[in-house]
């Protein structure tokens, strides 16, 4: 009798635990094959423009992506229209060749933070862009993207 209810406690407990992203979308690739032509994009809104957030990518990759890196040419549209772009570097392996996440088989997710103590100046509508930006226009081995978006519980 006590197991189930201890199988359920521990069951909320560690959901209540996980963490709760304001926004999180993913965006499969075709063919786990990146080129130049394919641009993610994210559409967000926030409302809470007294808050911090953290913003994150995700990586789906295979083990055997061919880099270390991924080069990404990174937009961001803000509620008046203006643009600003970036190029960005995502570390994907460590030096000793060793995924930065974690792996299972040939898949591999790597959660990496796009940025710390974010804060959006104008509530509305945001879009981030993510252009791959490599030396060749197709990298095999990227299989999805992802954007979360988290409160920090600061405010600004």
């Amino acid at each position: 009798m006590y197991r189930p209810i201890a199988a359920l406690a521990c069951i909320l407990f560690f959901a209540a635990c996980g963490t709760n992203y304001e926004y999180h979308s993913t965006e499969s690739i075709e063919d786990a094959c990146w080129t130049y032509t394919d641009t993610i994009n994210f559409d967000f809104t926030i409302e809470d423009t007294s808050a911090i957030y953290t913003l994150y990518v995700d990586f789906d990759h295979t083990a055997d992506y061919p880099y270390q890196n991924v080069y990404t040419k990174l937009y961001t549209r803000f509620p008046s229209g203006k643009r600003l772009s970036r190029v960005t570097s995502f570390n994907l392996f460590n030096n000793q060749g060793e995924s930065n996440g974690k792996c299972s088989g040939d898949a591999c997710n790597v959660h990496l933070i796009l940025q710390e103590n974010a804060f959006f100046s104008d509530p509305g509508n945001y879009t981030i862009t993510l252009e791959q930006n490599m030396r060749k226009d197709s990298i095999r081995g990227i299989k999805a993207i992802g954007l979360a978006i988290e409160k920090t519980g600061k405010k600004g």
